[in-house]
């Protein structure tokens, strides 16, 4: 009858026990032929990665770094990323279900393997600027002090006329120096306390009286020279009711007082 019910091949299906003493010998016959087959051999299981038998089954499992596709065979890497609990400054890569943080072109990972610090180029010593040099991603550019301007080789500095580009307020005259400027005043007198004003020769008053040759034989152009020197010392003085006064008088033939002090 259990023959008549098998499938072939009847001496894989069909057992007969015929004795007490064959029990337990059937039932670990049973059982590894039942229980214990290893599907994951005996068919195309189609796992991507590993097949795992079970008592009459089997199940796909994926590697350390992947997930089980819907399918229940294929498998997909595990974006550790995507969680946006990985801490990286910059960019988080993953790869096998793992990540590795990576910092942009121009900074460097520090030992925490999450921060970034950009890369000093400056620091490689071979900026030649002539005043200062700035660091930014990717390389350096150089940079003059204040009062300076950067030269077409972007290395070299020049000092601005800051005479032309500020008020600077002097009197007589404004000399530019390396990223200044300073106030001069003319011969015969002095610079005053504010760095800017200028004061005449004739501070001390004094009364001074000029004689000068007026006859024929002085000739004009002469003449006026003379006339050119007065006025230059007149104009060094501090002239004033109460400062320093001044006389002129002309002689030729005849001696006559121009003005008075």
């Amino acid at each position: 009858s259990l023959r008549a019910m098998a499938s072939p091949p009847l001496e894989e299906h069909v057992f007969l026990v015929e004795s007490f003493e064959l029990i337990q010998q059937f039932g670990k016959q049973f059982q590894d032929k039942l229980c214990g087959a290893d599907l994951c051999m005996e068919r195309d299981h189609g796992c991507q990665h590993s097949c795992v038998s079970i008592p009459g089954s089997f199940y796909c499992e994926c590697n350390p770094g992947y997930r089980l596709g819907a399918d229940g065979k294929t498998c997909s890497p595990i974006d550790a990323c995507a969680d946006g609990r990985h801490g990286c400054e910059h960019q988080c890569v993953s790869a096998h279900g793992v990540y590795s943080c990576r910092c942009r072109a121009g900074y460097y990972l520090n030992q925490d393997k999450k921060t970034c610090t950009m890369i000093d180029y400056c620091s490689f010593g071979n900026h030649s600027c002539q005043h200062e040099c700035v660091s930014i991603p990717n390389g350096h550019f150089c940079r003059c002090r204040s009062g300076f301007t950067l030269q077409a080789d972007s290395k070299s500095c020049r000092a601005n006329d800051l005479c032309n580009g500020v008020d600077h307020g002097c009197e007589f005259k404004c000399v530019s120096a390396e990223g200044s400027y300073h106030c001069i005043c003319p011969e015969g007198e002095q610079l005053q306390a504010d760095g800017k004003t200028c004061n005449k020769c004739g501070a001390g008053h004094v009364d001074l009286v000029m004689v000068i040759d007026g006859s024929k034989s002085v000739r004009p152009q002469n003449f006026e020279l003379v006339k050119q020197f007065v006025n230059r010392i007149v104009d060094l003085l501090d002239v004033s009711p109460h400062g320093t006064q001044v006389g002129l008088v002309q002689y030729s033939s005849r001696v006559r007082t121009e003005f008075p002090l």
